[in-house]
């Protein structure tokens, strides 16, 4: 349903494509509001620990492999994992910005990878993320607010990105994500879980874990 015309207002003076999409905006934490308001001017930096990672059957794990070098899968599973996120904006071209998530993970000996950008669709007022360095593959998101603060990220629409072209993939061989992510007063940090699932494989890929901003250097 189209919003309300106050809504559209909203939507219009607004920077952050986030503030334009996620439903029910004003639930989130301050927290989260101010981390989600990336655009040209606020960026965000976090470090933290994935307590774990893993998911994926022996099959799965070795198809993962591919996604290194594309920087947006990988097979290794682990505990306590050490982690960095980075979000900023990006130019796409000269009318269109889209902001970069850059995660690294800190496994004994080597470093992975996941990059992608979300970019917004005005005309479907929607935010598609595009995966990996190329991009190797893209999905619709949908991001909503709860009552409790917390954010849900859910995947819908997914293709694969080959030679430039967008090939639909069926829903028996897509990769369903669910994202929660929080603020937790207690321990002044944000928590993030994901947990991504196929129809017929079950659970591909799980992680759990904390990160807090980094301090910025004053001038």
């Amino acid at each position: 349903m189209p919003g309300t015309q106050n809504e559209r207002e909203r939507s219009d003076i607004v920077s952050s494509i986030y503030e334009k999409t996620i439903k029910n905006y004003h639930l989130l934490h301050p927290k989260l509001q101010k981390r989600y308001q990336l655009d040209e001017s606020h960026t965000f930096s976090g470090t933290g620990t994935m307590s774990e990672i893993s998911g994926g059957s022996f099959l799965v794990r070795m198809l993962l492999k591919l996604g290194v070098f594309f920087r947006c899968f990988f097979s290794e599973r682990g505990k306590d994992i050490p982690f960095t996120i980075q979000n900023r904006a990006c130019l796409l071209n000269r009318e269109h910005t889209g902001i970069e998530w850059n995660r690294t993970f800190f496994f004994k000996g080597k470093n992975r990878y996941f990059d992608a950008i979300m970019v917004y669709d005005e005309k479907e007022d929607r935010i598609l993320d595009f995966f990996g360095k190329p991009h190797l593959l893209l999905s619709v998101l949908a991001f909503e607010a709860s009552a409790d603060g917390s954010l849900t990220i859910t995947s819908g629409k997914q293709w694969l990105l080959i030679c430039g072209k967008r090939i639909a993939l069926p829903k028996w061989l897509t990769g369903t994500s669910v994202v929660c992510e929080t603020f937790d007063e207690s321990k002044n940090c944000f928590t993030i879980q994901v947990h991504v699932q196929n129809t017929i494989l079950g659970t591909l890929f799980f992680y759990n874990g904390m990160f807090q901003e980094e301090e910025r250097e004053s001038c």
